[in-house]
């Protein structure tokens, strides 16, 4: 046998038993506090979006360009504000009126950053 296959075979010490848990325990905690950390930063970043344009919102149309159903809903919509065009892809909660590709779409935006909307197919709309 070789000096390796040896080190394997050897029984750990309790003192490197309490490394492996405390470093196993570290990167569970590392992880958890992460995924905690971009869940909490994406809730704050919809309530300034919602906040935003509830504050000063423009009701317009929009076109869905494309919609999905499938792990998890998302929608894209094109539409038009202050004479530009823009692409909005997004999430929905709920497609009552059976909305697909090519249907015209109810939008509000922020009148300060036309960047941010909201659809009808939003809860908070």
């Amino acid at each position: 046998m070789n000096k390796i296959s040896q080190n394997q075979n050897k029984p750990r010490s309790s003192a490197e038993k309490k490394m492996v848990v405390i470093t196993i325990i570290s990167i569970v905690v590392i992880i958890v506090g992460a995924l905690y950390w971009l869940t909490a930063s994406s809730d704050e970043d919809n309530k300034n979006r919602l906040q935003t344009i509830n504050n000063s919102g423009v009701y317009a149309k929009g076109i869905i360009t494309s919609i999905h159903s499938y792990k998890g809903h998302s929608v894209t919509v094109k539409y038009q504000a202050k004479g530009k065009e823009y692409l909005y892809d997004g999430g929905w909660d709920s497609n009552a009126n059976h909305l697909g590709i090519g249907d015209s779409i109810r939008i509000k935006y922020a009148e300060a950053n036309p960047s941010l909307i909201i659809t009808e197919l939003e809860d908070e709309f």
